[in-house]
């Protein structure tokens, strides 16, 4: 992707952007990983404008997108985690087309820098322990499984993940 850039999204309608950007790719990725009512459930608590705009508005935490030339493909979000000195990768996400080309690598790199000039010296991420293909990914990225974890996120449902973390200085 030679025309690849690394915006900041910090209008409402780089939410719709992200929000449209999440629709597609986890109604491609998730199914046969969670089932549809969960990822309804998680499309809807998560894209949300409110949860949204807390990485626009929250100390240490932020929202790109990946854009080729004048296409969005994928974003990025990211908080502090409640550990000292610890940046919580949230969400990254690029289109099945666009996958393989850096995008996903740039949006992490872009999130890193983000984490070291805010003062973190880990960065965590939760990711689906059934989620082979991302848990790949972020391996060959220099993370590594630190725990795994069962988390209620309401309605019945449940997040069975790893966490994965990565020394950033």
């Amino acid at each position: 992707m030679p025309d690849l850039a690394i915006v900041p999204a910090g209008s409402r309608s780089d939410l719709a952007i992200v929000r449209g950007l999440a629709e597609r790719v986890w109604r491609r990725h998730y199914p046969g990983i969670i089932g549809t009512a969960q990822i309804d459930y998680m499309l809807a608590r998560g894209y949300a404008d409110a949860a949204l705009e807390g990485f626009l508005r929250e100390e240490g935490a932020g929202l790109a997108l990946a854009c080729d030339g004048d296409d969005p493909v994928g974003f990025a979000a990211w908080m502090r985690a409640p550990e000292p000195a610890t940046t919580k990768l949230d969400k990254l996400y690029v289109l099945h087309a666009a996958q393989g080309r850096g995008a996903g690598r740039r949006l992490l790199a872009h999130v890193e820098r983000a984490a070291v000039a805010d003062g973190a010296g880990t960065l965590v991420l939760n990711v689906n322990k059934h989620n082979a293909s991302s848990i790949a990914f972020y391996e060959r990225c220099g993370l590594a499984v630190r725990e795994a974890v069962v988390v209620d996120i309401g309605a019945g449902f449940v997040m069975d993940d790893y966490v994965m973390a990565k020394v950033l200085r």
